[in-house]
């Protein structure tokens, strides 16, 4: 799902950093506030084994990739802020150190994980009856990566609208990002239930890393 550069119109890159920027300092903010010396090695240990799953990547249209997130996994774990923190932290050091999505389209590859995904799965978390826990955590990963991808292909689209050398037609864009991603989300499903059920049963006292760090209410879902 990484952008690389060149590939969007600068307005569109431009209000994407605009947008991502607001909501990452914001995230930022809400984690600092709650942050125990306990939970930093916590979280770096989350977004090193997140960071290796979204280098497996495959590339699908016009500079763009296919791979797994970790969204809902974060959300899970530290709550939407949180997991908004970690990825964006993540997509930095791979745009930067590993040249995986530009410079450019930080703001827009961050929207689409670590914003969009983010809070699609905290959404559908927060909706599901508890106990329906685990199914809905699977729907909330599948639903993270189809609707970051659905924003990207906007975003693609959009462009292109704009000026036609930037951005790929929304025809072509669109089914082919929602349609691969649709099946890239049953494997994210897949995985985040399987982790999470795992960390269930050896280390519970992970699960509560998400309710304490957000505030009352939040991480029900965790």
């Amino acid at each position: 799902m990484h952008i690389s550069d060149g590939l969007m119109a600068p307005l569109v890159w431009i209000a994407g950093m605009a947008i991502a920027l607001a909501f990452v300092a914001f995230a930022f903010h809400k984690v600092g506030r709650r942050m125990e010396d306990r939970t930093v090695p916590y979280m770096a240990i989350l977004a090193a084994g997140i960071f290796l799953a979204q280098m497996l990547n495959f590339p699908i249209i016009g500079g763009t990739t296919g791979h797994l997130v970790g969204a809902a996994l974060a959300v899970v774990l530290l709550g939407p802020w949180g997991a908004i923190a970690v990825i964006f932290t993540i997509l930095v050091i791979q745009s930067l150190v590993f040249g995986d999505g530009g410079i450019t389209a930080l703001g827009l590859n961050t929207l689409n994980m670590a914003i969009v995904g983010s809070l699609a799965a905290w959404g559908v978390m927060k909706l599901t009856p508890k106990r329906f826990k685990m199914p809905g955590i699977a729907v909330a990963a599948w639903a993270s990566v189809f609707l970051g991808a659905t924003a990207c292909a906007i975003e693609l689209a959009i462009s292109h609208t704009i000026d036609p050398s930037y951005g790929i037609d929304g025809i072509i864009a669109l089914p082919a990002m929602m349609g691969l991603h649709s099946v890239i989300g049953v494997g994210e499903a897949i995985i985040t239930t399987g982790v999470i059920a795992f960390l269930i049963k050896v280390a519970p006292e992970a699960m509560s890393m998400g309710r304490e760090s957000e505030p009352k209410g939040e991480c029900d879902a965790a």
